[in-house]
């Protein structure tokens, strides 16, 4: 266990403030700020990332089924550099989310 001293008021403050806006005890908020401060300054060489959830970051494709037969489509396959591709679609989305 290792207790921790805030000198200013303004900082503690703060903590008490987001930690009831958060509904979380301080302790549990300052050993959370402190976890992300120890990672972000991890060495170089490693890779930081925060995990997403997947389910809040789902896309869901619609289409109608109109009863054609599909059975020779071939879907991506003008697709030569898949992750060129992936990184065209995204910066597309972010386009249309910043309209």
């Amino acid at each position: 266990m290792l207790a921790i001293k805030i000198d200013n008021p303004e900082i503690e403050n703060k903590f008490k403030q987001y930690a009831k806006q958060q509904k979380k005890a301080v302790d549990d908020l300052v050993s959370e700020a402190l976890k992300m401060f120890l990672d972000i300054h991890k060495k170089d060489d490693e890779l930081v990332y925060v995990k997403k959830d997947p389910m809040k970051h789902l896309h869901k494709v619609e289409y109608e089924d109109d009863g054609e037969d599909l059975s020779d489509v071939k879907p991506y396959s003008h697709v030569e550099d898949s992750a060129l591709y992936v990184h065209n679609l995204r910066r597309e989305r972010e386009r249309e989310r910043e309209k």
